[in-house]
């Protein structure tokens, strides 16, 4: 009698479970997805490994403080390159984004950051296959284009375009000072019409682990030096 009570059990919980609607399992098995890559173009890549990843400004160019004017040589260089890890998913288009943040102090003399927000400077369509690097380059001319119409309330109050702060002299040759953040992200957008932005730098982006082919960063943050 306890055994058949046990297989009656069995039997019970079996029919159940083949029973179950698995559109309201709340554990839904993973998704494919992409990330992606990037780094300054006018540096060697690491070597398989290697605890240094290429991803901050100490290891790639600056806009100058003069010149900036000048595309041929105020130019930075960069390449980006998507990831599919299980090679289900191909990116047709990159959108690379600036985010420019400016430096001030308010009335109350406490030093102030101001985000000017994300645009996009580059679009790469197509862009190359998976784990293969785009190349492209932005330009002082092209970052002070995006955000030439941008204000800030320095004073709380009163908006006064970036550009034309007289407190803060931007002439031209001379768009960006070295108090200004420039910071690269990059949007990815495959075949079938899914997009994948970057995630927070302090998330996964922050992972120490070693060079590799399928590595992953969230943004690239230089400035004028």
């Amino acid at each position: 009698m306890k055994k058949f009570f046990i297989y009656s059990i069995s039997a019970a919980v079996g029919l159940l479970m083949s029973c179950r609607d698995e559109s309201l399992n709340p554990n839904k098995p993973w998704e494919s997805a992409v990330h992606g890559f990037s780094v300054f173009a006018d540096i060697a890549e690491p070597k398989v490994g290697a605890a240094t990843k290429p991803n901050a400004a100490e290891y790639g160019k600056n806009f100058p403080l003069t010149g900036q004017d000048q595309a041929a040589t105020a130019a930075v260089k960069f390449k980006t390159r998507w990831v599919s890890l299980d090679n289900k998913l191909t990116v047709n288009k990159m959108d690379i984004l600036v985010e420019m943040v400016e430096s001030y102090t308010d009335p109350d003399g406490n030093p102030k950051t101001a985000s000017l927000g994300a645009k996009v400077v580059k679009t790469i369509s197509p862009s190359a296959a998976n784990r293969v690097w785009s190349e492209y380059s932005i330009t002082p001319q092209e970052v002070y284009t995006l955000f030439r119409d941008a204000t800030v309330k320095y004073d709380k109050v009163n908006a006064v375009e970036v550009f034309s702060n007289p407190k803060l002299a931007r002439p031209t040759g001379k768009w960006f000072t070295s108090t200004d953040r420039l910071v690269i992200t990059w949007r990815l957008t495959t075949t079938d019409g899914l997009v994948f932005g970057t995630f927070n730098p302090d998330s996964i982006c922050g992972d120490p682990t070693g060079y590799t082919q399928a590595s992953a960063n969230c943004q690239l943050v230089f400035g004028a030096r």
